[in-house]
């Protein structure tokens, strides 16, 4: 069977944006979210909630939602066509815990387009307070060679007390 993905990638941008405007923290809210905006460019999508809910709203299994957006690009692989493979440090601004969390990076122009044409916002949603542990820089660097990097906002130091 041929699988449709421009139809499915549709589908699943209705989803999000619908959802989006049912219950606007499922995007940017740090601790509650399962994408954040991290830079003007990408969001860091929680795996597997992310994929798991948005094919739950979308009526499509995960598996056929990272499937999709795998091979529409929308999901950021590095060398070689691979995932990054180790949890992503994470923490919010103004705090000191930082989480090691499953993720993927989703181009920011894709989700914005569904929260605007779908989702009811007037445009892209801004840069949430999530930041990445800037001692993993020069390893996402490396995922991201080729493709327009993280930029530096995206990184910094959780505050020490």
């Amino acid at each position: 069977m041929l699988v449709d993905y421009a139809d499915t990638l549709d589908r699943l941008e209705k989803a999000l944006g619908r959802h989006f405007a049912d219950s606007p923290s499922i995007l940017n809210v740090p601790g509650v979210s399962v994408a954040l905006k991290i830079d003007p460019f990408y969001y860091l999508a929680l795996r597997p909630a992310f994929f798991e809910l948005l094919g739950k709203w979308a009526a499509v299994p995960p598996s056929r939602v990272e499937e999709t957006l795998l091979r529409t690009g929308n999901i950021v692989l590095g060398p070689g066509k691979a995932r990054y493979d180790k949890p992503i440090s994470v923490f919010e601004d103004g705090t000191r815990t930082v989480l090691k969390l499953p993720a993927d990076f989703v181009p920011a122009e894709w989700i914005d387009r569904a929260v605007t044409m779908y989702g009811g916002e007037a445009g892209p949603l801004p840069v949430s307070g999530l930041r990445l542990a800037e001692e993993q820089r020069e390893t996402l660097a490396r995922l991201f060679a080729g493709k327009t990097e993280l930029a530096a906002l995206a990184f910094g130091a959780p505050r020490h007390s």
